[in-house]
């Protein structure tokens, strides 16, 4: 992307809250995952099949508007997706048997993916020092909404049932959508100059072993992410033996800490490296995984609080090294495919873990996120310091 002669400055402003809400909407299910389940007379496998759904259509659909946000207008796109997520937000009061209200989130996943690939790319291509810093104040709108679902959705579900938390989401996303289109209406998102050939593009990235290996180990920070998020609050609620109203809201112990992990990752990975910053983010939380199911509850919520802390340094540092390494012209497919990563392939642990609790008990559910987080460290230590595609042409 090239800026023009009359563009103004770049600005994160409205990309930070719309970052904030895009990840609102996201975790809200897997927050709300007691109380779906109660209603519902769930299983905990049918649980993850509907978080895998919900997961599986924003990580699909990202590698779709990933292709559209380098060729059209990123701000409408990201507008759209918005606007059509509110507005199927509403059709969940409708949806009272497994299936309705399982086509209806996936309907809703495939439109919040939208948001990624074109804010990302924007900010890769319109600030080129410090980007780490910048990706981490990006993520921090993320996870401050991740970090205030919880609480939102509990406080809401105390008092009305928890389709009403959808409904309260739908009024500030149709407000900022609105906002973006007025901050951005005269400013250039996207250039079309010198742009590399989706195919070339996509075999610089089978041919190139530190790019595979990134997308792998978002792969696996999805995977560990979602999985968690999706059972913590069951395994409070079954396992500490929590109503499933406090068990939604202190899941918000794992996910409060994300804002500060994520700056620090973004700031660590201007300082020491990208790589550095994954392989301590890593191996750090495997431990406090660990120990969660041996722990009484209230140590147990302290180290799902430090892992919720440390976990989310790896996702700048992610960002970060995909922005230095592709075209600039191909960075809104590079970051569709990163979301795919992580949303499409990271949404397999939602049935695997489902399974694995019906059947060896809810606590067994950290043995494979465990698995997953060493993989990912030993990833990292492994990779090789090489170019990437970014001067393939």
């Amino acid at each position: 992307m090239t800026m023009s002669k009359k563009a103004q400055p770049p600005t994160l402003i409205p990309f930070i809250a719309l970052h904030g809400l895009m990840h609102i909407l996201a975790t809200t299910l897997p927050a709300l995952s007691p109380l779906v389940k109660a209603e519902f007379q769930l299983t905990n496998t049918a649980v993850g099949v509907l978080s895998f759904a919900f997961a599986a259509a924003i990580g699909v659909g990202s590698i779709f508007s990933g292709m559209l946000s380098d060729r059209y207008d990123g701000i409408r796109l990201i507008s759209l997706g918005f606007f059509s997520t509110a507005t199927l937000s509403g059709f969940l009061f409708l949806s009272y048997d497994f299936l309705s209200l399982t086509l209806t989130f996936i309907a809703m996943g495939f439109f919040l993916s939208f948001y990624h690939p074109s804010a990302l790319s924007y900010i890769a291509n319109s600030f080129k020092v410090r980007r780490g810093k910048v990706f981490g104040v990006h993520e921090t709108g993320g996870s401050i909404g991740i970090a205030i679902t919880p609480l939102i959705a509990a406080l809401i579900s105390f008092y009305a049932e928890w389709r009403f938390v959808y409904l309260f989401w739908a009024f500030p996303t149709v407000f900022f959508a609105f906002m973006l289109l007025k901050l951005m209406k005269n400013r250039d998102f996207f250039s079309n100059a010198n742009e590399m050939k989706l195919s070339v593009f996509i075999k610089q990235i089978i041919s190139t072993g530190s790019i595979r290996r990134i997308y792998v180990i978002e792969g696996l920070f999805g995977f560990v992410f979602g999985g968690s998020l999706t059972f913590i609050p069951i395994f409070l609620n079954e396992a500490k033996g929590l109503s499933p109203d406090l068990a939604v809201l202190l899941t918000c112990v794992f996910t409060g800490g994300g804002a500060i992990g994520k700056f620090v990752g973004g700031h660590f990975s201007d300082l020491i490296g990208g790589r550095k910053v994954m392989a301590y983010g890593f191996f750090l939380t495997a431990p406090l995984f660990f120990s969660v199911p041996f722990l009484p509850p209230l140590w147990a919520i302290l180290a799902l609080a430090l892992a919720g802390l440390i976990f989310p340094t790896i996702l700048p540092a992610i960002i970060t090294t995909i922005g230095k390494e592709v075209p600039p012209s191909r960075t809104g497919i590079a970051f569709g495919l990163m979301m795919f990563a992580g949303f499409g392939f990271g949404s397999t642990s939602r049935p695997l873990l489902g399974l694995i609790s019906d059947s060896f008990g809810i606590s067994t559910v950290f043995y494979p996120i465990v698995i997953a987080v060493l993989i990912g460290g030993f990833l990292n230590v492994c990779m090789p310091l090489r170019q990437g595609c970014r001067d393939a042409r």
